[in-house]
């Protein structure tokens, strides 16, 4: 391999535009030896620019996102959707509420900023323009409602007088009908936009009242109850939405940290985007202010400064002088009016025209196309050196001729991780009590010994490489892949070993990757009652994890003379039942080919991370004869093994098969699991209906990581098993054909 090992961390906290532009020039020029992740508390990021277009009705909602987890993966840095809940700078770690710390050498915040909710019963009673997400959730409410049969006008009120007020207003003025809709603009002065030239706030006084928008003007806002906003000087007016649009302040959370804020609770940077109290600390976009040159909130800077963090964070590291950055003193500002004009103003220069709506338009097309459009990339293998400023700078003062890091590294039993690494990562991880069960060490701590009862043991053994980025999600994920194995045989899991494959580096970063991938997958074996009796663990080129998973076998087991008379009782007519949707596979291919979205993605993650134990359970319960897990040979391939091992035939009915949202859309572009070709040479054996589509067939055979149960029960049971899987939460789970007598497996 040439990558070059992974020696320090580099986190990205928010998904701003600085960050996003940062990502796509690191993409094209990577540092050798940093791991890159971004963090944000969602898989896509608004892009401010368009909001106005969306509510304006001008864009839909993906035309103005950018899909994070696309971009990060097209980039080849890790991408973690989470949101951020405290910074420890001591430490240097980003702490989150439903996983572990995540640690950095360092950081970069784009986090933007959060509404000023000081107003008395602001935060109770408005709607705020920021998080974007929450607020468009809230449009789409308004909307529905004017949509429902006999619903009244409704009067709906903007607060704020800058250009986020004017577009918002307008925006909302032109998508909602007169006839359903009051639309209200509070200004604080008898002029909105000041600090900008007199005639840009006069074009936007006459351009509201030409689209009939009520302005009230000199309404400075001291109170808001519900449906009620009250001004200082006792002037009351009563509305249906209230929405908010001032202007905005930092989040609690930086100053909290220790680190310096301006008046607002910005962070206070310096000339090279750096906080001026931690050096290794970055802020940009709105959440950062530079003391020394103050400018305005607005995404143009924001933009302009992605090259100079994307700069400025490779000299940090390096030890190299970082680079001045200078924001411009004026700007080019382009306002929507609501339908396709706008009002372009450039220091004393101001025009409002319908081709500026078309120039404006351009631009933010442009940018976006930057996201979308994502252009291929071959890795040049003489820049995956390690320099050598970060090899003396992060391996711990060892010359770079006595390190391994970065040279040839041994195999064997010299790729292990070394013991002090792994005795900080054990002595951090909280491990699952015993359940019933006795586990006894032995002194070297290499071998367990169970102490067992005259009992049967079913034991399953499962690896899986890094098919996502987060190692906390993969471990978490390969410890339900492996206890699913043992689930479908009425099995209680006793104990559980591990074989884990970290990416050689840095003890700092083998470490760090260690303990999240533990920590996911402890937490899994802690809820499923399972006990990590050992393991073992490498340094090699990719992560990845197997996991031996030992159960003792219930008396009434499949394993035992009960459960063969269950298998024998299988008969034509009884029902077949899978628990979750397919199409895992064909996502994470087209993932990796940059053509799956984001949100498809979560919607597969979100079907892996759920245990197949209640299922298994609800199932047994119903009377299910077998079961089995759908994994890596696909639906078809595991129910021919069923159809053979019964010595009896199935009719699948495929229109019934539940697909995860986007799977269909891949595979009828022709994306393709690698392990596809294998499991369709089942295919052969099969008598398939001229109706079954070729992509149909394509996700019959997708491998599926995480995969549901597939059953077969009594057809009397059907309606009742189906019902309490589906209150347990399992959506998806469907009857998805029957057992006939002809003892051949048809697709209609």
């Amino acid at each position: 391999m040439n990558a070059a090992p992974m020696v320090c961390d580099v986190c990205l906290l928010g998904g701003g535009h600085s960050h996003v532009l940062m990502i796509r020039r690191w993409a094209m020029q990577p540092l050798p030896g940093v791991r890159l992740t971004l963090v944000s508390s969602a898989v896509a990021t608004p892009y401010s620019g368009m909001l106005p277009g969306l509510i304006a009705g001008h864009y839909d909602v993906d035309e103005m996102h950018i899909d994070l987890r696309r971009l990060c993966t097209w980039a080849g840095i890790r991408f973690v959707e989470q949101t951020a809940i405290a910074l420890d700078l001591a430490t240097r770690q980003v702490e989150f509420e439903h996983r572990p710390a995540l640690a950095f050498d360092v950081l970069s915040l784009d986090t933007g900023s959060t509404p000023d909710l000081s107003v008395d019963g602001s935060s109770e009673h408005v709607t705020p323009v920021k998080p974007v997400n929450d607020f468009h959730n809230r449009w789409l409410q308004i909307l529905d409602r004017l949509n429902q049969p006999h619903s009244g006008p409704v009067s709906v009120g903007v607060v704020g007088s800058g250009a986020g007020g004017f577009e918002l207003v307008s925006a909302i003025r032109h998508r909602l009908p007169v006839e359903l809709a009051t639309v209200h603009w509070f200004l604080r002065q008898d002029a909105p936009l000041s600090g900008r030239p007199v005639r840009v706030g006069t074009l936007a006084l006459a351009a509201a009242k030409r689209a009939g928008i009520n302005v009230i003007t000199r309404f400075d806002v001291n109170r808001v109850e519900a449906g009620r906003l009250i001004a200082t000087d006792g002037r009351e007016f009563e509305l249906d939405e209230i929405l908010w649009c001032t202007a905005a302040t930092g989040p609690p959370w930086p100053e909290a940290a220790g680190l310096a804020t301006d008046s607002r609770g910005f962070v206070a940077s310096n000339a090279y985007l750096q906080s001026i109290s931690h050096d290794f600390v970055f802020a940009v976009g709105d959440i950062g202010t530079q003391l020394e040159t103050p400018s305005a909130k607005a995404g143009v800077f924001a933009v302009r400064q992605a090259p100079y963090l994307y700069e400025n964070i490779r000299r940090y590291l390096l030890g190299e002088p970082l680079k001045r950055y200078r924001p411009q003193a004026d700007f080019l500002s382009l306002m929507a009016t609501g339908g396709k004009r706008a009002i372009a103003s450039r220091g004393p220069l101001v025009i409002e025209a319908d081709w500026v709506w078309r120039w404006k338009d351009r631009i933010d097309q442009n940018f976006m196309r930057k996201f979308r459009d994502l252009p291929s990339m071959r890795l040049n293998a003489s820049v995956q050196r390690l320099p050598d400023a970060l090899r003396s700078r992060f391996l711990d003062g060892v010359s770079g001729s006595e390190s391994p890091v970065g040279n040839m590294r041994c195999r064997g039993c010299g790729a292990k991780v070394g013991a002090p690494v792994l005795e900080r990562v054990l002595a951090s991880l909280d491990s699952p009590g015993l359940v019933e069960a006795s586990l006894l060490y032995a002194p070297a701590g290499d071998t367990a010994v169970l102490e067992m009862q005259s009992t049967m043991l079913a034991q399953s053994v499962d690896h899986i490489d890094a098919i996502i980025d987060d190692p906390y999600l993969l471990g978490k994920i390969a410890a339900l892949h492996a206890l699913s194995d043992v689930v479908t045989v009425d099995a209680d899991v006793h104990s559980a070993q591990v074989m884990a494959t970290v990416p050689g580096g840095s003890d700092a970063t083998v470490e760090r990757e260690l303990r999240q991938l533990m920590t996911g997958l402890l937490e899994v074996l802690a809820e499923e009652r399972c006990t990590l009796a050992g393991g073992h663990s490498v340094q090699g080129d990719e992560l990845s994890i197997g996991i031996v998973v030992n159960a003792v076998l219930n008396q009434r087991s499949e394993a035992g003379a009960e459960g063969s008379k269950r298998l024998k009782g299988v008969t034509a007519g009884d029902v077949l039942i899978v628990t979750k949707p397919l199409g895992i596979g064909t996502l994470f291919a087209g993932l990796a080919q940059h053509d799956a979205r984001g949100e498809a993605v979560n919607a597969a993650l979100a079907v892996m991370l759920t245990s197949n134990r209640r299922a298994a359970q609800l199932l047994r319960s119903s009377g299910a004869r077998f079961m089995t897990d759908v994994t890596g040979f696909g639906l078809l391939g595991h129910l021919q093994r069923l159809a053979d091992g019964l010595q009896t035939g199935a009719r699948v009915r495929v229109d019934h098969v539940p697909l995860l949202s986007g799977a269909l859309h891949l595979a009828r572009q022709g994306v393709r699991s690698s392990l596809w070709p294998q499991n369709r040479q089942v295919l052969t054996d099969i008598d398939i209906a001229a109706s079954v589509s070729a992509e149909q067939l394509a996700l019959l055979c997708d491998p599926q990581t995480g995969g549901g149960l597939l059953a077969i029960v009594p057809e009397p049971a059907r309606q009742g098993c189906l019902d309490s899987l589906h209150l347990a939460g399992y959506a998806d789970a469907s009857v998805i054909g029957e057992i006939v007598s002809e003892s051949r497996l048809s697709l209609h």
